[in-house]
């Protein structure tokens, strides 16, 4: 017998599905740019606009002021300088509100911020007193350019050293150069500031400063504040010993003399 091959039958092909066609939707470059202007100006439109808004509303009107820096400056004083009334709110321009607290006498800078819902943070610095000085026949506190501040020192306490006129001077204001110096000495070194009592220039060169122990402490208008912290050491050896300087004199470089009672 003759064999006979038989072919399988083809497998019939499977249909294509035809693929629908997808419109490219990526936007182009120029439509992006003018999307993109579309939702800045709205922001910054909503941004105005919305201050405006609240403005009106009672949620926002101002029921709270926190003042920070202040020692000597009243609260009532900064209340009265920002006009915050009850007709005021959080949404009202914070740079001019800074600028009525800087005309203050004891301002010498304000930054104000606001916490939702009616909050007011002040934060100021203020021109602090660094001596007293005699004016009209009673102490008052001045600052480092000898302007006198709005301080009564009868009844608010002023820590601070008690600046004579200059000797021979005709006139009660106090040396201006010493005082700069004390403005430097209370921001570098507060501990010293505190124990210096008094202060006063004798002579063109030389200044006479007066420790709350009592020791008088001589030194040149050059001295700086580190070189007036050397009588720490020469103080602390005197107490090992038993003995205690009526007199330090700086005017000498690199050297402390120490006269004893």
């Amino acid at each position: 017998m003759t064999a006979a091959r038989i072919d399988a039958p083809a497998a019939p092909r499977r249909a294509r599905a035809a693929t629908p066609e997808v419109p490219d939707t990526t936007p182009s470059p120029r439509r992006l740019a003018l999307v993109t202007l579309g939702a800045i100006a709205a922001l910054g439109v909503a941004a105005f606009v919305a201050p405006v808004a609240f403005r009106r509303m009672d949620y926002f009107h101002v029921q709270r002021v926190e003042l920070h820096g202040a020692r000597y400056l009243q609260p009532a004083e900064v209340t009265a300088a920002l006009g915050a009334d009850t007709t005021a709110t959080v949404f009202d321009d914070l740079d001019r509100l800074a600028t009525r607290v800087t005309r203050l006498p004891l301002v010498a800078g304000a930054e104000i911020s606001r916490t939702l819902p009616g909050t007011l943070v002040v934060r100021i610095a203020e021109r602090t007193p660094v001596a007293l000085v005699a004016v009209g026949g009673g102490l008052r506190a001045v600052d480092t350019t000898g302007a006198v501040l709005p301080i009564d020192p009868a009844t608010t306490p002023v820590d601070a050293p008690i600046v004579a006129a200059p000797l021979g001077a005709k006139d009660a204001g106090a040396d201006r150069r010493l005082l700069a110096f004390l403005g430097q000495l209370r921001g570098r070194d507060p501990a010293l500031f505190d124990r210096i009592e008094s202060a006063q220039r004798v002579a063109p060169d030389e200044w006479q400063l007066r420790t709350t122990a009592g020791t008088r402490v001589r030194v040149a208008p050059e001295v700086t504040v580190a070189r007036l912290a050397t009588i720490f050491p020469v103080e602390q050896d005197l107490q090992s010993k038993r003995l205690r300087a009526a007199e330090l004199d700086l005017r000498y470089r690199n050297l402390v003399i120490a006269r004893l009672p």
